[in-house]
């Protein structure tokens, strides 16, 4: 993240429909083009200034066995790219 830049695209919200509430997941049918472009140079700046909470475990797998005792509305998707279990 120190050696990371990052590039924010924003795009007009017409056209985009909401696929999964949960997730946050907006998609659309239509080929989209930005409207404006952010270039992020300092991502853990750019996070304490928007109250960001940041936190780096070793592993996420305690985190998606606690999670799913809740009733919270959680989405683990990306879990299939997080190394095996110890």
């Amino acid at each position: 993240m120190k050696n990371t830049k990052l590039y924010l695209y924003e795009f007009d919200s017409n056209g985009f429909t909401l696929q999964d509430k949960n997730a946050g997941y907006y998609t659309s049918e239509t080929t989209q083009y930005p409207i404006a472009k952010f270039e992020v140079e300092n991502l853990f700046e750019e996070m304490f200034e928007r109250n960001v909470e940041l936190r780096v475990v070793d592993s996420l797998w305690n985190i998606y066995d606690e999670i799913q005792k809740t009733t919270l509305n959680w989405s683990m998707c990306r879990m299939r790219f997080a190394l095996p279990r110890k």
